[in-house]
C-alpha cells in the first residue's frame, strides 16, 4: 500500500503519516526537505530550481525503493512548489512529466486548510505563499484526473476519514 498526504507544509501531515504508520506498520519515507535544509540548501519561497530539482530525484529515489510507503511528501509537491514559484517553464515542466509518469499511489489524501501554519524554524509561515500553493495543488490534482480525498477536522476527524477511506 503507498499513501500520501498531500497540501502545503506545517498543516499536520507528519502528524497523521505517524499515526498511519503505527496503525498499518509501512514506513514513513524520510523526509528530504529536512536533510536538504540541514545541508544548507535554501527551502520554501526563495528555493533555486537546482534544489527543487536535487528534491524531486531524492523523492522519486524513496518512493521507487520502497514498495510500501506512507508519504508526508509525494513526487507531485516539486512540480506544484516549482510552479508555485514560478521557477523555470521548460523545467517545471520536466518535473511534471517525471511525475506524472512515475506515480503510483493507492491512496492520495489532500488537507484542506484549516489552522494556522505552525512555525517551527524550517517551513514557511506566509500565509499567502501557502494559499499559493494550496490552489496549485488542488488545482493540479483535478486538471490531472488524479483521485484524492479531502481530509477536514482535526488529527483524530482526518485519522478517521482515512480509515473509512482505506477500508472501502
Amino acid at each position: 500500500m503507498k499513501i500520501v498526504i498531500c497540501w502545503a507544509h506545517g498543516v499536520g501531515k507528519s502528524t497523521l503519516a505517524k499515526a498511519l504508520q503505527q496503525k498499518f506498520n509501512i514506513p514513513v519515507l524520510h523526509d528530504i526537505v529536512v536533510d536538504a535544509h540541514k545541508l544548507g540548501f535554501t527551502i520554501n519561497e526563495n528555493t533555486p530550481m537546482e534544489t527543487q530539482m536535487r528534491l524531486t530525484g531524492k523523492q522519486l529515489e524513496q518512493e521507487k525503493i520502497h514498495p510500501k510507503f506512507i508519504g508526508d511528501k509525494c513526487i507531485f509537491d516539486y512540480y506544484i512548489y516549482a510552479k508555485a514559484l514560478g521557477m523555470d517553464e521548460h523545467m517545471t515542466h520536466a518535473i511534471k512529466k517525471v511525475a506524472l509518469n512515475t506515480y503510483n499511489y493507492d491512496h492520495v489524501f489532500f488537507i484542506k486548510p484549516e489552522f494556522p501554519i505552525v512555525d517551527d524554524g524550517l517551513r514557511s509561515t506566509n500565509i499567502e505563499f501557502q494559499n499559493m500553493v494550496h490552489a496549485t495543488y488542488e488545482n493540479f490534482l483535478k486538471e490531472e484526473n488524479i483521485s484524492f480525498s479531502y481530509l477536514t477536522g482535526g488529527v483524530e476527524e482526518r485519522l478517521e476519514q482515512i480509515y473509512q477511506k482505506i477500508n472501502s
